[in-house]
């Protein structure tokens, strides 16, 4: 009798361990700032498929807390029209509830995706998705990027950061897309030439830098030029600016990105960008040389740059001349022409209707100073331009104390200007025959159509001398013969 005693005593302390076990390890977490961790960010599918091929990835799902958390929902982005399918717990499917892992536990997620037919050519070249996790009214979420056949890919290789060396004067041809992922370098002393109506797609921070004493040469066409955007397809994101990075024009040498040295160097050099649509990244152009005054560092034809989330145009130290040009629609400035410089623009529309957000920077800034030593403007010259927008003031002149007329030669002559009291255009050396007070008219600013109406003030006031400073002006932004009336029209569009 004794010894059932003991063993029935055993047997229910024996329960009572396993039970009261269970319900900690069972016990679910209800706080909201419960998180579960992944052995991957981003799922990457480095892949060229077949038609109709799949692949198949695998990442883990951690539970680091003390208590089981219960995942009230799995599921991909995209729903049910997903390119990808997923297996939770050796289930298959797209969507998933009540996920459970346990106490200080892990899971297994499977992602497979299956690319359509590549010949199609509705076929998205980058297929991109999430899968989210919703835990307790947060959610968190892992990234899926893949590639499909159509396209040409350049990346680093693998394990080796986000910066990568193009091959020594490459050229880009327009056979099929060009998707970069990281930071495409031309090295110095190369080139690399896009030609006429190729499309290239950046991926989130990424863009091209082209080192010092290299060379960028985009070579559209009025009927095919060249578009640079992200690689986020579709309607939804034709018009999110902040996608990717930039096209920086830089002074950064070898020697800085490979051995880590001090060295600056003069710039890139003889860059030419021809018929280009440039839009929805962060910054559309950055040029910079800062020590090689004098040198025209990016010559700029009937381009558009567009929807920038910072700037579209940022010149520092260098010299840009630009042509039949539109700057349109940033969250900061359209042209910052910082620490002195030598640029010219002609017959460019600067249109800055940025909806993103409460701008507070002009269109233009113009600046000839750094750390309070002088950069000296040789030359920043508007010529039969418009610059207009949402604020009541688009031009902005920073200019030190301590400076010269001599040191902050800046001029607008011939152009109708959206400006406040502040800007002194009474000052005919400064501005000469501009137009203050009336809208340009621009035709349909939601859609970013800066042609201008036949009753703007913008038509027949500017100056034929201006045009034929060079023969690039001699035909619009569309192709048109300038001037179509007595004397030509500002801005980048002539009014037929």
């Amino acid at each position: 009798m004794f010894k059932s005693l003991i063993r029935y005593s055993v047997v229910i302390l024996t329960a009572i361990v396993f039970f009261s076990s269970c319900k900690k390890e069972d016990e679910i977490i209800t706080d909201a700032s419960a998180r579960i961790e992944f052995s991957q960010d981003t799922i990457f599918f480095d892949t060229v498929f077949v038609q109709t091929g799949s692949a198949t990835q695998v990442f883990l799902v951690y539970n680091n807390n003390d208590k089981a958390v219960n995942i009230s929902s799995l599921h991909l982005g995209a729903g049910n029209s997903s390119y990808y399918r997923l297996n939770v717990n050796g289930t298959p499917g797209k969507t998933f509830n009540n996920v459970f892992i346990g106490a200080k536990d892990s899971i297994y997620i499977f992602v497979e995706v299956t690319i359509p037919d590549p010949n199609n050519p509705n076929t998205p070249f980058v297929v991109s998705d999430s899968i989210l996790f919703d835990l307790n009214g947060n959610e968190q979420k892992v990234m899926l990027q893949s590639w499909g056949q159509r396209a040409h890919f350049h990346h680093a290789p693998a394990n080796t950061g986000s910066l990568f060396f193009l091959n020594c004067n490459e050229t880009w041809t327009n056979d099929l897309p060009h998707v970069v992922y990281g930071y495409a370098l031309v090295d110095s002393g190369c080139t690399l030439t896009i030609a006429e109506g190729t499309k290239v797609y950046f991926h989130p921070h990424s863009g091209i830098i082209v080192l010092s004493n290299a060379t960028l040469k985009v070579n559209g066409t009025q009927p095919d030029p060249v578009t640079f955007q992200g690689d986020r397809l579709g309607y939804n994101f034709d018009n999110e600016a902040g996608q990717w990075d930039r096209i920086w024009l830089s002074n950064l040498t070898h020697s800085n990105l490979v051995n880590g040295t001090n060295e600056i160097g003069s710039g890139a050099k003889n860059c030419s960008i021809d018929y280009a649509v440039i839009k929805n990244g962060n910054i559309g152009l950055q040029v910079d040389t800062v020590n090689t005054p004098g040198t025209t560092s990016l010559s700029l034809n009937n381009t558009i740059v567009k929807n920038m989330a910072g700037v579209a145009l940022l010149a520092q130290g260098s010299s840009v001349k630009a042509n039949n040009c539109i700057f349109a629609n940033s969250g900061q400035y359209l042209a910052a022409l910082l620490y002195g410089g030598n640029h010219r623009f002609l017959h460019c529309t600067f249109a800055n209707y940025w909806s993103g957000g409460n701008r507070q920077t002009p269109s233009i800034l113009i600046n000839n100073y750094y750390n309070n030593g002088i950069r000296k403007i040789d030359s920043a010259y508007f010529g039969n331009c418009i610059v207009y927008g949402a604020a009541d003031n688009e031009i902005g002149l920073d200019s030190t104390s301590s400076g010269t007329l001599a040191d902050y030669n800046y001029r607008f002559d011939h152009c109708l200007l959206k400006v406040d009291n502040t800007i002194p255009t009474g000052s005919t050396l400064r501005f000469n025959s501009v137009i203050t007070g009336y809208s340009p008219l621009f035709k349909d600013i939601s859609n970013n159509i800066y042609e201008i109406d036949s009753t703007s003030m913008a038509v027949d006031a500017g100056a034929i001398s201006i045009t034929n400073l060079s023969p690039v002006l001699n035909f619009d932004l569309k192709g048109n013969a300038r001037p179509q009336g007595i004397n030509p029209d500002l801005g980048a569009y002539e009014r037929r």
